[in-house]
Order: C-alpha cells, then sequence, then structure tokens
C-alpha cells in the first residue's frame, strides 16, 4: 500500500507561515517568516521569503520554510532553506491539518526541498524525523546543545570546572550582564563585534554589517535578545540569543580581546541560560562551530553536547558545495 501522496502545493500565505511556526512544537527562530524579512531587508530584496505550503493525500499539511536568494542579477536564484546557514526544513500543521508527519512525508518533502538546481538546507534537529533524512545528507555537521529540562542547578553540574570558574572569576572582577534596552546598546556591541572581526581577520566564518544589527534591534521582537557584559558601565562583550517554542539559539557573540582575562563570555553564558531556565525553555543551542575548534571547545567545557544536523547542500545538477554556506556568512559566533 502506498504511502501518502503529494496533492497540492502553492506560496504560503504570510498568516499560514506565522500559524505553522507559532504551532510546531520543532520550530526554531530560524524557521521564522521574522528571520527570512530580517534578511530581506538587509539585503536590499536580493533575499526574499518564499516558503511553500504543501497539502498530502491524507490531510497533512507542512510549510516549508524557504528564501529565495536572487543571484548575478537576477538571471539565477538559489534556494535557502533558512538565511545564514541556519536549521530549515518544514513546519508542520499550523491549524489546517493535525495529521502527524511520519516518514513517508518527510521523504516526500525532502524531494520537493532538493528539487531545485541550487539549495542550501541544514537540518533542523528538534524534528522527530530528522534521523530518517540525515542519511541522504550531502555533509555532516552538528551544533552544540544544553538539555535545560532539569532546571538551572542540573545544567551547572554538567559543566566544565573551569567554565564554573571562570564564572566566578568574572563576577569578582565586577562584570555584570544585561539585555539590551536601546540602539546604543546595540551599537556598542557592534563596535566590540569590529573588535573581534579584526582580531579574527580570515578566520572569521561571518561578516556582518550594522545594519543586520540595526534591523534586529528595530524589530523590537520578544524573540530577538541581545545580552551585554559591562565593566564599569563599558560594554566588554554580547550575545544575541534569538528564541522559539522551548528553543533558544546562542546565534552570535563577540568579546573585547582585552578583556578575555576577565571572562566576559563565560559569565554572558551562564546569564544566559539561567534566563533560560526560568522561561522554561528546554534546548539551549550554541549553533554551529563553522570549523573553529576553540569555538567547539568553550561550548563543550560550559557543558554543551554535539547533536548531529547535517546540510544538503547541491548547486548545477546535484554538484555540491563545499565550505561555507552560500550568502552574506554562516551565523557562526565570533568570539
Amino acid at each position: 500500500m502506498s504511502g501518502p501522496g503529494i496533492v497540492a502545493e502553492r506560496a504560503a500565505l504570510a498568516h499560514e507561515w506565522d500559524a505553522a511556526w507559532r504551532d510546531c512544537p520543532y520550530a526554531t527562530y530560524f524557521h521564522s517568516r521574522e528571520w527570512s524579512e530580517l534578511w530581506r531587508s538587509y539585503t536590499g530584496g536580493a533575499m526574499r521569503p518564499a516558503a511553500r505550503l504543501v497539502t498530502f493525500s491524507d490531510g497533512a499539511t507542512a510549510v516549508l520554510t524557504l528564501t529565495r536568494q536572487r543571484l548575478r542579477r537576477g538571471l539565477r536564484s538559489r534556494w535557502l532553506s533558512a538565511p545564514a546557514g541556519t536549521f530549515g526544513g518544514w513546519l508542520a500543521g499550523g491549524g489546517t491539518s493535525d495529521v502527524a508527519l511520519t516518514r513517508e512525508h518527510a521523504l516526500a518533502l525532502h524531494a520537493v526541498m532538493t528539487r531545485a538546481s541550487e539549495v542550501w538546507w541544514r537540518l533542523n534537529p528538534y524534528d522527530p524525523l530528522a534521523p530518517e533524512l540525515a542519511p541522504l545528507a550531502d555533509e555532516y555537521d552538528d551544533t552544540h546543545v544544553l538539555e535545560l529540562e532539569h532546571g538551572y542547578d542540573s545544567t551547572c553540574e554538567r559543566a566544565a570546572h573551569g567554565h564554573l570558574s571562570s564564572v566566578r572569576k568574572a563576577v569578582r572582577a565586577g562584570v555584570v550582564t544585561r539585555k539590551a534596552t536601546s540602539l546604543d546598546d546595540w551599537r556598542a556591541y557592534f563596535a566590540v563585534y569590529q573588535d573581534s572581526l579584526r582580531r579574527w581577520g580570515d578566520r572569521a566564518s561571518s561578516s556582518y554589517g550594522w545594519p543586520l544589527f540595526k534591523g534586529m534591534a528595530e524589530l523590537g521582537s520578544p524573540h530577538v535578545d541581545l545580552w551585554l557584559a559591562e565593566l564599569d558601565d563599558v560594554v566588554i562583550g554580547g550575545g544575541i540569543c534569538l528564541s522559539a517554542g522551548r528553543h533558544v539559539a546562542y546565534w552570535h557573540a563577540a568579546s573585547l580581546a582585552s578583556h578575555f582575562s576577565l571572562r566576559p563570555a563565560n559569565l554572558l553564558v551562564d546569564a544566559m541560560v539561567d534566563d533560560a531556565c526560568g522561561r522554561d525553555m528546554r534546548w539551549f543551542d550554541f549553533n554551529p562551530s563553522g570549523g573553529h575548534e576553540g569555538v567547539r571547545i568553550f561550548k563543550e567545557r560550559c557543558g554543551a553536547s554535539p547533536v548531529a544536523s547535517p546540510i544538503f547542500c547541491r548547486r548545477h545538477a546535484g554538484h555540491r558545495w563545499t565550505g561555507r554556506p552560500p550568502g552574506p556568512g554562516l551565523g557562526s559566533e565570533a568570539r
């Protein structure tokens, strides 16, 4: 007996995308229309939201979170499941169906996602069907995750002694953390980020301009938080957390090299995790490390464990990309 087949496919309306993102239990911020719209603004329209609504013969529905990127003066396009190399895929339901997706649905959706001549898609590790698709991926990669189900104290117990010592050192030095409340706070963070970019040089996984951070600040979104580490009212580090459902992504971070010894990055992680536990979040996701071993080690000392998040990256009749994802750059934090 054959499985459910696709009976309809069309562009998803804004309210359909929003509803699916709101209702899907494994959605991340990167699946949101807000994330795609942010990149439309930042790229001057070179990236555009292009989600698709797929309906199956058994009544199941799914919204494919897609962003279309225009190339070469509009003569060619590529499809990104989510901008900046972040988690993509699909969102189940959205109020239009309560039929659970199965392996057969996932394989059919995979065929739709990968049919374009150029596509970049990072598998969402929180989708319960991800293990069914992982063997089909083009490249292995992973993210680092803290499970928060048992609260802040239990989470701290999994951290390395060095991380906890660094947190205490930052506190003794007088470093404090808080959430940004103004555009000036975002400007101060961007100045720290520029210092990080100078330090990283060609090793940086991304290089974003001020308009992206300004756009994030002006969203006024409850899903976007900029955390700052300060010493004597001067910003010496920071990080951006993006949340959806019970998932928090630590997407971007930077610290002044002159203040590394005070361990602001460790104190920031501690504050972010404490806040996430207080909001009953389940996952604190450090995001992929962009191939930087030092960043990976930092995450593991904070207690995070690697979780597979492989990549589908095809171009021109099946040829693969190699290295970094297409577009403005991977959202792997510069520390």
